[in-house]
C-alpha cells in the first residue's frame, strides 16, 4: 500500500497539516524541556539554600522568618518544576503520536528494505552453513584416516624400535602425520564453532522478520488512515445527505462493505506485506 497523496486531484491537505503540527510540537517540546530543566535547577538551588539556612540557625528551636521564606521558595520552585515537567511530558506524548503518523510512509519503505536484507542474510547464512557442514564432514573423515594411519605407523615404529635394540630414530612420516592430525583437529574445532555461530544467527532471523512485519503493519495502518483522511472530506457532504435523509438528527452513517470488496482488500493487504 504505497502512499501517494497526490494521486487524486483533490485532497484535504491532512498530511501536510499533520507534518506542520508535528514540526511545531517538536519546537514546543524542546522549549518545554529547557524550561523544565531550568526550573529543576532552580528548585535544587533553593533546596540547598534552605538547607544552608537551617544549618545557620541550627541552635534555634523555632523557624526564623528567613528559614520560613526559604522553605516557601523551595516548595514553590518544586511545584513549578513539576508543572513544567508534566507539560513537557504531555507535549512530547502528543509529538510522538503525530511523529508516528508523519514517519509512517518512510518507515514502510525502511522496513521493506530491512526485510529484504534479512532475506538476503538468511540465504547467505544458509549457504555458508551448508558449505561449512560439507567441510566439517571432510575434516572428520580426514581425522579418522590420519588416526588410522598413525596407528599403523606407530605399530611399525614400535616393532622397529624393538628390532633395533633401542637404537631408533623417529620416522619422519609418523612425525608429519602427527602434525597434520593436530592441525586438522584444530581446523575442525574452529569450523564446528563457526557452524554453531551460523546456526545461532539463522535462528534469530524468524523473530527479526516477525518484528519487522509487525512494524510494517503498524506503519501501513497509519498510511491507510492518512489516505482515508485525505479523501474522506470529498465524500462527507454525500454521506451527510444520506444520513440526514434517513434521520434529521443523524451524525453517523454506517456503510456496509460488500464481501467481495472486503476480500479483495484483504488479498491486497496480504500481497502488500513483505515476505521473507
Amino acid at each position: 500500500m504505497k502512499l501517494n497523496l497526490f494521486s487524486k486531484k483533490t485532497t484535504s491537505g491532512y498530511y501536510e497539516r499533520i507534518k506542520a503540527e508535528c514540526a511545531d510540537l517538536a519546537r514546543q517540546v524542546q522549549e518545554a524541556k529547557v524550561a523544565a530543566d531550568d526550573a529543576r535547577a532552580d528548585y535544587e538551588a533553593k533546596v540547598q539554600a534552605s538547607r544552608d539556612m537551617e544549618v545557620r540557625y541550627a541552635d534555634k528551636h523555632f523557624l526564623t522568618e528567613q528559614e520560613s521564606q526559604a522553605r516557601r521558595e523551595r516548595d514553590e520552585a518544586y511545584n513549578r518544576s513539576e508543572e513544567l515537567r508534566r507539560k513537557a511530558s504531555e507535549l512530547e506524548h502528543k509529538h510522538n503520536s503525530l511523529r508516528r503518523i508523519v514517519e509512517a510512509p518512510v518507515r514502510m519503505d525502511e522496513v521493506k528494505q530491512t526485510i529484504a536484507h534479512l532475506r538476503s542474510e538468511r540465504a547467505a547464512l544458509s549457504d555458508e552453513a551448508a558449505k561449512t557442514e560439507g567441510l566439517i564432514a571432510k575434516l572428520q573423515r580426514r581425522v579418522e584416516d590420519l588416526e588410522q594411519r598413525i596407528a599403523r605407523e606407530t605399530q611399525a615404529a614400535s616393532q622397529s624400535m624393538v628390532a633395533a635394540d633401542g637404537e631408533f630414530v623417529m620416522p619422519e612420516a609418523l612425525t608429519r602425520l602427527d602434525v597434520e592430525l593436530r592441525v586438522t583437529r584444530a581446523t575442525l574445532a574452529e569450523r564446528q564453532s563457526k557452524l554453531t555461530e551460523l546456526k545461532d544467527a539463522l535462528e534469530l532471523i524468524p523473530d527479526q522478520v516477525r518484528d519487522a512485519q509487525r512494524t510494517y503493519g503498524s506503519a501501513r495502518a497509519a498510511v491507510a488512515e492518512i489516505e482515508l483522511q485525505e479523501q474522506l472530506p470529498n465524500w462527507l457532504e454525500v454521506i451527510a445527505m444520506a444520513a440526514l435523509s434517513a434521520s434529521s438528527d443523524a451524525r453517523k452513517y454506517v456503510i456496509e462493505i460488500p464481501r467481495e470488496v472486503a476480500e479483495a482488500a484483504r488479498a491486497k493487504l496480504a500481497a502488500d506485506m513483505p515476505k521473507a
